[in-house]
């Protein structure tokens, strides 16, 4: 995913060169990177109350210009959105990855702060009838990119209230606050769940012998921290079920109960904030800017793949539950979701002699990284080069830049490993966006802040082939954030509509499937062998295998989010766990009443009413994933006119535009339905 923070009063950020003299290093604008040992909880507050100083200063500037110019309005618009969006990047990367409880703490604190200082400008009705007097008399001399921000900017603004009286507007000040507030502290209480079991050697069979040292304390004892990488080595390899549903419930349970309460609350904020401006429902108000435009669309698109799917689901869990009777004749025939990823890689081994323990060998984290980075340059025609002088917030986090055609475009972070504190998911974190004012240019950097396993002192870092993709993915967001250099600043690559926005990378997760691409890199950690053509075949025939249950669960947790939003008085009446309960039996496995998956499911903060657009997004990639398959996977050529079609235009141009240049006609949804088997 792409991790967004402050969107201000437009529909996303962007902001300013003018804290260049500052010494404060949150605030510089000079592409010398931070040095985040010197960040303390005071760099923090003294960042954001220049910020928000310097902002007020815009808006009076852009609210008495005359006559009015586009330096004097648009620029100043851009740069108004790029300072306040550029301090709450540094400060989310912080609150997101920094141990030090102070720093995090106020990080938290602060970005709040921006947040609501951010959220207050969109009911600024002098800000916008500058803003739109500007646009009525100047449209017809703009250029199309220009046109496109401002109107951009109009609908944003009119959607967030100013199509209302001052006196309706009023209450939206405060209701705008408690969305802030209590998004801040769903994330916060995710970022902050600790939870560890212990168990004795006979719970953990099935554990290859490194992971259990790794775990074992001298009393004896397993003690096996609550992880996504630990949660995928229990639930596929531990053989006591018992062991694999308690940690599964753990797992599930983080920030439970907690997040039920916030959750709660931030539902009903965004529902009252919503029919104050006249929507329906907070999903109404959400998709005025999205591809999707309204939620008869997305319950449409949601509920023709339930009908396409379900026969696939079904067949899969009657052929799993028919395996699990073969291999566990003495265990119920019921079919939990503890023991999903346990049966499903047994059988991958008893039915297509695939031992998904095999297929790791070849994916040592550090040559995967290395051949991720090969397989981007040769197919977009850019370089990813080592950097030395970046100051980091750990010791472990890796530092790089991204090179074309001769020019530096960015550079980058890789914060690869599970600690405490830390953001549990994966996601690329944008940290600064790229700015030009005359001669002086600020390059975008990012960061990918990830959970993958940790190697140990006898066995590096393995990636399952799911991880692969994971990283593919995450590098794809990276990728298309710093090659985005737009004259209008606040038309960056994560400003595209948030349907979009996981397509672009998306896209590059098929080149995992792709044995021209592997080859380049997959070797064996101990032998150097390069991953066997036999091999790769049978991991080609396993890539069907379940898809329709990893699809219904991108389904049902899409609806899950949409209906919260959509249909808010239901989800009042029957419970926020209930509705999950519910729309979750599609997997067609029973529900465990002490799955509380929800509270950790930080996509409720932070896309709310757009989970779905992963799904959405997905049809545009396979899509143009279909010319790579025409032209040749890798394809130079195709890359770099991808590279200049969809990744360099960042959100200068709509969207349908973009992908339809790039396709040579109109999309449709064929190659998705292909790719799922349909």
């Amino acid at each position: 995913m792409k991790k967004l923070f402050i969107l201000a009063f437009f529909t996303l950020c962007g902001f300013v060169q003018a804290q260049n003299k500052t010494s404060n290093i949150l605030l510089r604008h000079d592409n010398k990177p931070i040095d985040f040992t010197k960040v303390n909880a005071t760099t923090i507050q003294e960042a954001v109350t220049l910020v928000i100083k310097s902002s007020d200063e815009k808006i009076k500037k852009i609210v008495n210009a005359n006559p009015q110019t586009v330096a004097n309005v648009l620029t100043v618009s851009d740069e108004l959105q790029y300072e306040i969006a550029d301090l709450s990047m540094k400060i989310g990367l912080i609150q997101s990855t920094f141990s030090d409880d102070k720093i995090r703490n106020a990080a938290y604190e602060q970005v709040e702060k921006l947040s609501v200082y951010a959220s207050s400008l969109g009911l600024n009705e002098p800000l916008y009838k500058a803003i739109k007097k500007f646009y009525t008399a100047k449209k017809s001399t703009l250029s199309k990119s220009q046109n496109k921000f401002l109107t951009d900017q109009i609908i944003s603004l009119e959607k967030n209230g100013m199509k209302l009286s001052t006196a309706d507007r009023k209450p939206l000040e405060a209701l705008n606050k408690k969305l802030i507030e209590f998004g801040n502290a769903f994330d916060k209480n995710i970022a902050e769940s600790r939870d560890s079991l212990v168990f004795d050697l006979i719970d953990l069979k099935g554990i290859d012998d490194v992971t259990l040292h790794s775990w074992k304390r001298p009393n004896g004892k397993y003690v096996v921290n609550v992880n996504g990488p630990n949660r995928i080595i229990i639930s596929e390899n531990a053989n006591n079920s018992n062991t694999r549903k308690i940690y599964g419930e753990h797992y599930s349970n983080r920030a439970f109960p907690q997040n039920i309460a916030v959750l709660d609350s931030l539902l009903y904020y965004r529902n009252s904030y919503a029919k104050k401006l006249g929507f329906t429902s907070y999903a109404a108000y959400a998709l005025v800017d999205k591809m999707a435009a309204n939620p008869e669309n997305v319950w449409n698109f949601e509920n023709d793949l339930i009908k396409k799917l379900t026969p696939l689901v079904t067949d899969e869990i009657n052929t799993l539950k028919a395996f699990k009777k073969d291999v566990s004749p003495t265990e119920s025939d019921t079919l939990n979701d503890w023991d999903f990823y346990y049966y499903s890689k047994k059988m991958l081994n008893a039915k297509y002699k695939l031992d998904i323990d095999e297929v790791k060998e070849y994916f040592e984290m550090n040559n995967t990284l290395a051949g991720m980075f090969h397989v981007y340059e040769s197919l977009l025609g850019i370089q990813i080069k080592p950097a030395t002088n970046m100051p980091v917030w750990d010791s472990k986090v890796k530092t790089y830049e991204i090179w074309s055609q001769g020019k530096k475009m960015g550079s980058f972070y890789l914060d690869l490993f599970p600690r405490t504190n830390k953001y549990s998911h994966f996601a690329c974190f944008p940290m600064s966006q790229y700015s030009k004012k005359g001669a002086v240019e600020t390059l975008p950097q990012a960061a990918l802040i990830c959970n993958f396993p940790e190697g140990t002192a006898t066995e590096p870092s393995l990636l399952p082939h799911n991880d692969v993709i994971t990283m593919f993915h995450e590098f794809g967001h990276l990728v298309h954030w710093l090659l985005g250099h737009p004259v209008i600043a606040s038309q960056h690559s994560f400003a595209v509509k948030g349907d979009f926005g996981e397509a672009p990378s998306q896209f590059l997760e098929n080149w995992c499937w792709e044995y021209d691409a592997l080859k380049l890199f997959a070797k064996n950690y101990k032998t150097g062998e390069v991953l066997p053509k036999s091999l790769f075949d049978k991991m080609k025939q396993t890539q069907l295998v379940n898809i329709g249950s990893t699809y219904i669960r991108q389904v049902y947790l899409g609806l899950t989010d949409f209906t919260y939003e959509d249909k808010y008085e239901e989800t009042k009446r029957k419970g926020v766990v209930e509705v999950f309960k519910e729309l979750s039996l599609m997997n067609q496995m029973p529900f465990d009443d002490n799955n509380h998956m929800i509270c950790s499911f930080g996509h409720l903060s932070s896309y709310g009413a757009n989970y779905y657009g992963y799904l959405w997004s997905k049809v545009f990639a396979q899509d143009m994933f279909s010319i790579f398959q025409k032209n040749g996977v890798m394809d130079k050529a195709t890359g770099i006119r991808y590279r200049k079609d969809i990744l360099e235009k960042g959100s200068t141009n709509a969207e349908m535009d973009m992908v339809e240049k790039f396709l040579g006609r109109k999309p449709n949804s064929d190659a998705f339905l292909k790719s799922l088997g349909i």
